[in-house]
């Protein structure tokens, strides 16, 4: 699906289930980084589904978001970070990340709200109240920036080691800058080997404004930025079909 917003043309998977939609539509996963993921959690949703009375998972449309594999990296850079006046590149194993292009998160909800949800709903048979955002690392990042900016385009959001170190942290500004309560749930799920990480993850979660809502944090023990994907796949799905 090519985006005006974004300039940008976006690989769109969308994996329905094979069961009858719910009154009202089946409720829809959008998958960051899609073309990684959504399969996996619509493997993982299915064998939920076998015994759903006790997993008490529902079945959802899944819609994989990616992007095209040649320069993956920077535009995953791109859309998934905020703008911002400067920014501010850290050092990774000892080494400067190289300055890509970045900041362009505003864009790409932009195609959410004006191109893709849109398409979603005029294509199928789905319930507009129950749209969920998944996203893991940079991608996590975008879900809980749209959580604090833009927390009505979504009914929950699923953060997997989110990079909250971005930009000096900056989206912990933004969240102490965010005086309103959030009313949307959220979900935030790191590996127990992810150092900071997992400290930056557990300030966002203790920090939030919406204490009283439905909402999740764990630390996934003996697992790294990548084994912690699997690992949650099926809480993320009890979380958004709670």
């Amino acid at each position: 699906m090519y985006s005006t917003y974004c300039k940008y043309d976006y690989p769109i998977e969308v994996f329905v289930p094979e069961t009858p939609a719910p009154k009202g539509g089946f409720p829809v996963i959008f998958v960051l980084d899609g073309q990684r993921y959504a399969q996996m959690m619509f493997i993982a949703m299915e064998n939920q589904m076998l015994m759903s009375e006790k997993t008490e998972v529902q079945s959802n449309i899944i819609v994989s978001v990616g992007h095209n594999e040649d320069g993956d990296r920077n535009r995953r850079f791109y859309d998934f970070t905020a703008p911002a006046e400067q920014y501010h590149f850290p050092t990774y194993k000892g080494k400067k990340i190289e300055p890509v292009p970045v900041g362009g998160a505003a864009d790409f909800k932009q195609f959410f709200i004006e191109e893709l949800i849109p398409y979603i709903c005029a294509n199928y048979n789905v319930n507009r109240a129950h749209f969920s955002l998944y996203g893991h690392s940079l991608g996590g990042l975008f879900s809980l920036w749209c959580y604090l900016t833009e927390s009505n385009l979504f009914e929950k959001y699923v953060a997997v080691s989110p990079s909250i170190w971005w930009n000096n942290h900056e989206l912990l500004q933004i969240l102490h800058e965010t005086t309103e309560k959030r009313l949307t749930p959220v979900a935030i799920y790191v590996g127990g080997e992810e150092g900071e990480m997992v400290d930056d993850a557990m300030t966002f979660y203790n920090n939030r404004h919406s204490a009283s809502l439905p909402a999740r944090f764990y630390v996934a023990l003996e697992e790294n930025h990548a084994s912690v994907v699997p690992t949650t796949l099926s809480k993320a799905l009890r979380f958004i079909s709670s």
